[in-house]
């Protein structure tokens, strides 16, 4: 089986760092305490123009964002997962396999997506739980910049419907599928939480799409096989074109602007704390509660002689 090919690493640029933005904050709240406090005319001048060059600080990711993700930005025509058999870098968590093993969970295969030109890897492992009929997906996608942790927990149906609960803070930037919806609870950190909660919802959509089907053999095949319908989806979004060459898709100007706009501060920040809302107020909804400090469910809201 081939090696992987590394990813190259990246530097977040100083602008884009949140100390930076801190302490241009810090500085403006300083000068406008002073100029509150001195009243004088020139010291309003000075608030004037730091107060001008702060919002051009604050704006100027709208302006640079979709610019560059306009020229540059690309995707491939193919997700091009593909089975490996070595060793993953980095390793999976001991305690995550260990929490999956204690659920019930049994590894049956990896996956790999080589970073290609776009520099964006990502390394799953697959477990199946052979009683429950579910699947969950453990890994990382790697950028350059960072390792983003992966566990999402999946159930598909006779009828082809599927759903994910995962524990991932961002907010989707595409139309939801309704085929194929997620389920996001972020503030879940406890792995046998997160997957109560995946089968709380589980009975729900097994009155309307009948009994959840999950084939250790066939997960593998099903994981790549799902993975390119997302990838002809956001092709087909609205947000990309084939580009001249037709060897892969770039951005439409309106797809630049809405992905670079919903991944600049403080959209990204405020779109993931109403993910946040949305997820606790589901879980009581499913008549369970998260505890925001240690990541796990509490006790059930309902009454043990409830039903």
């Amino acid at each position: 089986m081939p090696d992987l090919t590394p990813i190259k690493p990246r530097v977040l640029r100083w602008s884009r760092k949140p100390l930076t933005r801190l302490q241009v904050f810090a500085v403006w709240a300083v000068i406008t305490i002073v100029c509150v406090v001195s009243r004088s005319e020139a010291s309003w001048r000075i608030f004037e123009v730091v107060s001008a060059l702060v919002l051009a600080f604050f704006g100027w990711p709208f302006v640079d964002g979709p610019y560059r993700l306009y020229r540059r930005g690309m995707l491939p025509l193919r997700a091009d997962y593909r089975i490996f058999e070595g060793p993953f870098t980095p390793k999976i968590p001991e305690y995550l396999v260990r929490d999956l093993s204690c659920l019930g969970f049994k590894s049956t295969g990896r996956l790999v997506q080589e970073p290609g030109t776009r520099n964006v890897a990502a390394q799953i492992e697959l477990f199946v739980h052979a009683a429950n009929k579910d699947s969950a997906q453990v890994g990382y996608v790697m950028n350059g910049l960072r390792d983003i942790p992966v566990l999402v927990f999946k159930a598909r149906f006779e009828d082809g419907f599927a759903f994910e609960t995962s524990n991932t803070r961002n907010a989707p930037v595409f139309q939801p599928d309704p085929n194929f919806p997620v389920c996001r609870f972020p503030a879940v950190r406890s792995t046998k939480s997160l997957y109560r909660l995946h089968c709380k919802i589980k009975e729900q959509f097994a009155l309307t799409h009948g009994l959840p089907i999950a084939d250790p053999d066939g997960e593998l095949n099903e994981f790549i096989h799902r993975a390119e319908i997302v990838r002809q989806r956001h092709a087909q979004s609205g947000h990309y074109k084939l580009a001249s060459s037709g060897d892969c898709y770039v951005y439409t100007l309106r797809g630049a602007i809405r992905h670079a706009c919903l991944s600049a501060w403080p959209v990204k920040p405020l779109r993931a704390s109403r993910v946040y809302t949305k997820s606790m107020r589901m879980a009581e909804e499913l008549g369970l509660r998260i505890h925001p400090k240690f990541g796990c469910l509490e006790e059930s809201l309902r009454r043990p002689d409830a039903s």
